[in-house]
């Protein structure tokens, strides 16, 4: 690991011819920053450092310091070091709720600006402030803090829980009017950092948060999603012959779950009336069943087709529940408004417009899910 470190920090300063020298070991290097509103509406950045100091016994160190903008904190906070803090290997900015509540663009526009941040660093929010989820975490994880909290939303994007979310992917988001940009929650659980839900913005305003169990919702509608573990509550009746007596007879029989990961997730919308606002959305899934909470006799094709029906009928109700609670805080993470433009004459839509629109969408949910696996399971 420490090896990692030191390459990467020789590039970074070797490739960096005109900026001022300045003395490698003098160096703490932001792996990642926390960002929160104090009481006084000052800024509150948390900041997870490499030192590349090889005598010291702690390759990183978390330093907060406080100011009226983010690089004011910077700069607050190297009055409490003997080492130069330098912005240059930021992996993942995490902004504290109330941060978020007020607009991202104030602190996101910073680091555009700033030529030595990489596009392809990742964005989150803190559940309640950055600063707990850091040094929360820092006490309890045993690691590098910065890089662990990276490595979480790293995994989850790569079983196709989230959707990857970077600074250049939230700008996009941002300027595209008729899409809204999301980002991953993390919530301290546990005493350990933990993806909890998916941040739903209006702009650049946080407005509500769904479960990190749906997320995959909104995932589907911006890649193929092939690894991601789906739960489904499935009604028991419609399977009484193909169970067990005493089973069907358990006390809690009106329902049983179903567990699933989902081998290939494709989603394709277009706009069936643009008048009226209308859409119709296909979801596509071929899905492998892992376990039932029922023991259930899978075998025959018939009890496949059910399950599939069962399945098809939760997700499309899954979807309308989420459409109506995304109409109620006027946020399209769907990107429905970008769909809009392009069916528009002109080509052209405002922000503000859409938000007037958005609410009154319709869409039809058009699910087909195929089961081609189920293992084991009698």
């Amino acid at each position: 690991m420490i090896k990692r470190i030191i390459i990467i920090l020789f590039l970074v300063f070797s490739l960096s011819g005109c900026v001022q020298s300045k003395t490698i070991e003098r160096l703490g290097i932001i792996n990642t920053r926390g960002v929160d509103l104090r009481d006084d509406n000052e800024i509150e950045a948390t900041m997870v450092i490499y030192k590349f100091d090889l005598e010291t016994k702690n390759i990183s160190e978390i330093i907060t310091g406080t100011g009226h903008t983010v690089k004011d904190a910077r700069e607050n906070a190297n009055l409490k070091t003997g080492i130069q803090l330098a912005s240059g290997q930021i992996n993942l900015e995490l902004y504290g709720v109330e941060v978020a509540e007020q607009g991202l663009m104030r602190q996101i526009d910073t680091l555009v600006r700033d030529a030595r941040v990489s596009d392809t660093m990742l964005l989150a929010v803190g559940n309640p402030t950055a600063s707990e989820i850091i040094n929360t975490s820092e006490k309890n994880v045993g690691t590098n803090v910065g890089q662990y909290l990276h490595d979480i939303i790293q995994q989850n994007i790569k079983t196709d829980v989230l959707s990857r979310v970077t600074l250049q992917d939230f700008m996009h988001m941002y300027y595209d009017a008729g899409h809204d940009p999301f980002l991953p929650t993390i919530t301290i659980t546990e005493q350990k950092p933990t993806i909890t839900a998916l941040a739903l913005f209006k702009n650049d305003k946080l407005v509500g948060q769904i479960p990190i169990e749906k997320a995959y919702q909104i995932a589907i509608f911006n890649k193929k999603i092939k690894s991601v573990a789906l739960e489904f509550p499935i009604p028991t009746k419609p399977f009484e012959k193909y169970m067990k007596k005493d089973d069907y007879n358990d006390i809690d029989s009106d329902t049983f779950y179903a567990l699933f990961t989902a081998l290939k997730g494709t989603s394709k919308t277009k706009m069936t009336d643009v008048k009226n606002l209308h859409y119709q959305t296909d979801i596509t899934l071929k899905l492998s069943l892992h376990e039932l909470t029922k023991e259930i006799n899978v075998k025959g094709p018939e009890v496949i087709k059910l399950l599939e029906k069962q399945v098809e009928k939760e997700i499309t109700h899954q979807y309308e529940e989420l459409l109506t609670k995304l109409k109620k805080l006027n946020s399209d993470p769907f990107g429905y408004g970008s769909i809009y433009r392009t069916n528009k004459a002109d080509g052209k839509l405002k922000k503000s417009e859409w938000h007037d629109k958005f609410p009154d969408i319709e869409v039809d949910f058009n699910v087909n899910v195929k089961i081609i696996r189920h293992g084991t399971i009698p």
